[in-house]
């Protein structure tokens, strides 16, 4: 079974992204000055966007002030750009490079699970950078599998794919079914997930800064299956450029569990991170909560 979602990208795609990667390298941290005005073009082209990210803010966050959920808002559409801007960056590093952008907090506990021979499960939200957390572990020596949706863009998926592999991040589909997961797991191999946006893959709902929100069930249902163990794993840009990666201890589900117990240890975790930096959360998507608006939460602020 193939473990691609799609063909390898025309050569010339290739070649564009990676001259994009080498420019944005160039950059330096000017590269953000970029990214900052990309941020502030799209947040000014999508004002219903804008206005649910500001809301989904306030829902998780409480009372922001006047205006207050629009300016996360505002500050997280720029830090997505610096997210994204920074995938082009990372591809130019090389491994040692990649070892200097980050620190790593809690490495010993990849290191215990990794000596117990059953693989590992990363768990991560859409805050801070995933890929560079994705290319740390396989310069610290962990590649891992993940999923990534097919798209509706065949190109641009198999591009992202592609470039997710450089970085050591082989990507399986939702298509290609669990099979693959499980038997990466078996061979003691590391899966990463992200879980707080579930696609199609299946959704539990479980509390989130205590209102009702899906993840997905894809971790629980792979640790309750094969015994191996769950880490929460957090990613954010520290004001220096560099990224603060920080590996949680294990969480191991009993084995035909409920999915959603392995997941509700870690959401404090994830919660105490956004917290940290909120602006390097992206609750873009209009469902991220489910349920009633928090009292005083009106769409136009």
């Amino acid at each position: 079974m193939s473990a691609s979602p799609e063909p390898t990208p025309p050569a010339w795609l290739r070649w564009g992204f990676l001259g994009a990667a080498q420019a944005v390298r160039a950059l330096g941290t000017h590269r953000y000055r970029v990214a900052d005005a990309i941020g502030n073009a799209a947040f000014a082209c999508q004002p219903a966007r804008r206005r649910e990210t500001g809301a989904n803010f306030r829902r998780a966050l409480g009372p922001l002030g006047p205006h207050g959920g629009r300016r996360l808002a505002a500050a997280s559409y720029r830090a997505y750009a610096r997210t994204a801007v920074d995938f082009l960056y990372v591809q130019a590093l090389t491994r040692p490079e990649v070892v200097a952008l980050t620190r790593v907090v809690g490495r010993e506990h990849m290191e215990r699970t990794a000596r117990r021979g059953r693989g590992g499960i990363l768990v991560l939200v859409h805050h801070g950078s995933w890929d560079v957390a994705g290319a740390a572990a396989t310069a610290y020596g962990y590649p891992a599998r993940s999923v990534m949706d097919d798209g509706t863009h065949p190109r641009l998926t198999a591009l992202v794919a592609w470039t997710r592999a450089r970085l050591g991040l082989t990507v399986t589909t939702p298509s290609d079914g669990p099979a693959i997961l499980l038997r990466t797991l078996a061979r003691g191999g590391w899966v990463a997930l992200l879980a707080d946006i579930p696609g199609p893959t299946p959704a539990v709902t479980v509390p989130f800064f205590g209102r009702s929100s899906r993840f997905s069930a894809a971790p629980g249902m792979l640790a309750a299956r094969t015994g191996a163990a769950v880490h929460a794993v957090t990613c954010h840009r520290s004001p220096d450029a560099h990224y603060l990666i920080e590996i949680h201890p294990p969480i191991r589900a009993a084995r035909g569990a409920d999915p959603a117990d392995a997941i509700r240890p870690l959401l404090p975790i994830f919660e105490a991170a956004i917290r940290r930096a909120p602006e390097q959360w992206f609750p873009f998507d209009h469902d991220r909560f489910l349920g009633p608006r928090a009292r005083g939460d009106r769409p136009g602020r």
